[in-house]
């Protein structure tokens, strides 16, 4: 996955023991950094096809969903002394949901299970290249610069640059087991903020046009009615309208965590 791949570089670069990959039979290998490491591939979803990934293993992190959590506790070895879980900050959204109960169920298994653990939860991900996040609205941005915000473009977002969170990942495997911690941005921005920001960092002034949320909603419903397409549902609609505010003041304590300002981070990334 994204973080993933910058986390095997940064693994291979600078951990001194032996490194061993577990990846998804769809995964693209090549997008592995060469280097001296075991790759096994299987499907989380099937623990005896992949408990031979565990064997020998000391130290574990889990970057694929939370939601397979079952499978690592059924596969663990005695030989694991320190578990790192890559959560979600999700898992406190006010808006119920079928992805925010699998974040939950995935957490409260790891406890139950007493595995020596830290569980990490980031809020969005953005960096170079594809996150899937704040690069969708750079592109979009580059393309057309009129852009929808539901609402009235006040509730806040933290995002969290990907170089800090994987810093957090390495940090926690040489503190060792033990906390949780929120991965985020050093502030939260309204989303107009961020609109802008990223706007003028790929060198355009956006125009938001705000669309009321009870007009997103009633889009949403249609949608389950007639036969169109619609990039959002009704979840992502209310979720959207929630603060994304987070104290990062227990990760700075314990793992150093300092993250870059999302301004900053953005320069890195589209700087000429």
């Amino acid at each position: 996955g994204y973080t993933g791949c910058l986390l095997a570089r940064r693994l291979l670069a600078e951990v001194e023991e032996e490194v061993r990959f577990l990846v998804r039979p769809s995964s693209d290998r090549s997008r592995l950094p060469p280097g001296a490491a075991e790759v096994f591939t299987g499907d989380l979803t099937r623990p005896r096809e992949v408990a031979a990934a565990f064997g020998g293993v000391s130290r574990i992190v889990h970057l694929a969903h939370i939601r397979y959590t079952g499978t690592l506790v059924e596969c663990l070895a005695g030989s694991v002394d320190h578990v790192v879980l890559v959560s979600s900050l999700r898992r406190f959204s006010q808006v119920r949901s079928a992805s925010v109960e699998e974040v939950l169920r995935g957490e409260e298994c790891a406890l139950d299970s007493r595995m020596p653990c830290t569980i990490l939860r980031p809020s969005m991900i953005f960096g170079p290249g594809n996150d899937r996040n704040i690069s969708r609205l750079a592109a979009h941005l580059s393309r057309i610069r009129c852009i929808p915000v539901l609402g009235s473009g006040r509730h806040l977002q933290q995002p969290v640059f990907v170089d800090d969170v994987v810093g957090a990942i390495l940090a926690s495997l040489a503190r060792g087991p033990g906390g949780e911690y929120a991965l985020a941005g050093p502030r939260a921005l309204p989303y107009n903020e961020v609109v802008d920001l990223v706007g003028a960092a790929v060198g355009v002034q956006p125009l938001k046009l705000h669309i009321p949320v009870r007009l997103a909603l009633a889009a949403c419903h249609l949608a389950r009615i007639f036969p169109f397409e619609l990039s959002l549902d009704t979840e992502q609609v209310r979720r959207l309208q929630e603060d994304k505010c987070y104290s990062i003041d227990a990760a700075t304590q314990d793992l150093g965590f300092t993250p870059l300002g999302f301004a900053a981070a953005l320069s890195r990334i589209y700087r000429p």
